[in-house]
């Protein structure tokens, strides 16, 4: 389908300004297949294939769908492991013309009713294996109340009657050979071709439709902040559902990777990973980040990694350094929002001292950035506001909900939802959301500040700030806090500290509260909202 905020138009003057182009990442694979074909295009615990049985594979795949019925512009919901079969299904529904939405592994039955609700399924993908009862008991009502038949699809072997496996898709072709409607229904550049859920931290998730050529862009410009070559072993260290694993895979539109999907997001795990296939690039996020340098990195054989890119949070500057200087590691970092990535990406060429200043880096080319005051006045650099970006490589607006797509798109612009500021060359610092700007009285907190104070302590792992319902004030910050392993949490004395710093007492959090763990969106972003939930009464 096209997209429904773009014309004809914007599309020539994206492809007349180089950003956007009419090959599609179902191209680029069929190039690589013919070209490489005994490459290695990605590896898993189980099994890995190469560029031409992928092509192969996801010919079978797109087929058998089309023979079943799955119309064009049809809609399918995946949930299932990121692994080599992920990216063999992503590719198929591209074939087939199937708008696939790739739901986090953390979702339960509140956000994938609603997900299903907006796209009206034609087909779902699961890993049996991983579901409770109480989702496998939604499942089975939710297909049962859809307006037409739903392709019932597990990953893992043996799945119970009424259902197909994954085996049955990949295998022999059914109903007859459909692989020569394969180029009729393929996407096109300029039509949307994935669905992708942002995290949700603030209500529902958000469903954002994207245009094949935007994928292209982003991959293309990330692939360049990273200085990346063709012989790259990518280590996909996040969820592919997240922002920050399918914005790396769509990188595999640019030059022939090979990707490595990891059985465990466990640190230990993924260090053995990166010295036993050796893995060049990996992406992350930061509590990933977080635990990978609460390892003996001495341990493991890491000569293999030369960048790691961290993005969709803001990364611990304390936990990249530590990287670097225990390693030939670059950390990379990068900010960006599911609807429109990129709006920070540091460079691997870049030193150190800039590219960890705090910073998240230059928007990727063509991406324009400003920041604005609370009426939406544009402000000069070195001033806190708003953060909005209009990109060729943004997605499109929300699927199927044009009222919550006018709240944050206007004129061609986005609005983020953070708090930020750019220096004077153009450079942006993310200083948390709007929404959890905090009101103590008549002054305003940004819990970013706080944040980044409490965790210079180094029996800190991770905290958040957040706003609390105050009697006195209105609100109030309250303070969550992990400490690192076999430390002890001393409030009073953190208290000490952040005054000694500096921090105005105002900012200084009204209660500590010590967690094991923090509750998660997505399995990324902490979720704050729910941490007020979590607070034991004062």
């Amino acid at each position: 389908m096209k997209p429904t905020r773009i014309d004809q138009e914007k599309v020539e003057a994206y492809l007349a300004a180089g950003h956007w182009s009419r090959e599609t990442m179902v191209d680029r694979y069929a190039a690589y297949a013919r070209d490489f074909p005994d490459k290695i295009a990605c590896r898993d615990w189980e099994t890995e294939i190469t560029w031409r049985q992928l092509d192969e594979a996801t010919d079978r795949i797109a087929a058998n769908l089309i023979a079943r019925g799955i119309p064009r512009d049809g809609r399918a919901l995946a949930q299932i492991p990121s692994s080599t079969r992920e990216m063999v299904l992503r590719i198929a529904f591209k074939k087939a013309g199937i708008l696939g939405c790739f739901a986090p592994m953390q979702w339960r039955r509140r956000e994938l009713d609603y997900t299903c609700e907006r796209i009206d399924p034609s087909a779902v993908f699961v890993s049996l294996d991983s579901m409770n009862d109480d989702q496998k008991t939604w499942l089975n009502e939710a297909v049962a109340g859809r307006s037409a038949p739903v392709l019932r699809v597990s990953v893992t072997p043996a799945p119970p009657e009424g259902w197909l496996s994954w085996s049955d898709l990949e295998g022999t072709l059914e109903y007859g050979d459909r692989r020569d409607q394969i180029t009729e229904r393929q996407f096109r550049f300029d039509e949307v071709s994935l669905i992708t859920a942002s995290s949700g931290t603030n209500s529902l998730a958000k469903l954002n439709e994207w245009p094949e050529a935007a994928q292209i862009c982003i991959g293309r410009g990330t692939a360049d902040r990273l200085g990346m070559r063709e012989d790259e072993v990518i280590g996909m260290f996040a969820p592919m559902s997240g922002a920050a694993g399918v914005l790396v895979w769509v990188m595999s539109g640019t030059m022939p990777f090979t990707y490595t999907f990891p059985r465990t997001f466990e640190a230990r795990a993924l260090l053995q990973l990166v010295e036993d296939v050796k893995i060049t690039v990996a992406t992350t996020v930061p509590v990933i980040l977080a635990r990978l340098t609460g390892e003996d990195l001495a341990a493991f054989d890491l000569s293999s990694l030369r960048a790691l890119r961290v993005g969709t949070g803001a990364a611990s500057l304390d936990a990249a350094r530590r990287i670097e200087s225990l390693t030939d590691c670059r950390v990379v970092v990068a900010s960006g929002a599911m609807e429109c990535p990129g709006f920070g990406h540091a460079e691997f060429d870049e030193p150190a001292a800039l590219r960890l200043d705090g910073s998240t880096g230059l928007p990727l080319p063509g991406c324009r950035l400003r920041v604005d005051d609370d009426d939406g006045t544009k402000l000069p650099a070195g001033e806190v506001g708003h953060v909005k970006v209009s990109a060729p490589f943004a997605s499109l607006g929300y699927w199927n909900d044009p009222e919550a797509t006018r709240a944050v798109w206007s004129d061609g612009w986005y609005t983020t939802g953070d708090m930020g500021v750019l220096d004077d060359g153009g450079r942006l610092t993310l200083l948390g959301r709007s929404s959890e700007v905090i009101n103590r009285s008549g002054h305003k907190i940004l819990p970013v500040e706080v944040e980044q104070e409490i965790a210079k302590h180094p029996d800190v792992f991770q905290c958040a700030v957040v706003a609390a319902p105050d009697a006195e004030y209105g609100e109030a910050p309250w303070a969550f806090v992990q400490v690192q392993e076999g430390k002890t949490f001393d409030s009073e004395g953190l208290v000490e500290i952040l005054r000694a710093g500096g921090l105005a007492t105002y900012k200084i959090p009204a209660r500590f509260i010590e967690l094991t763990e923090f509750p998660r969106v997505g399995g990324n972003k902490i979720d704050k909202k729910l941490l007020l939930e979590m607070a034991p009464a004062s």
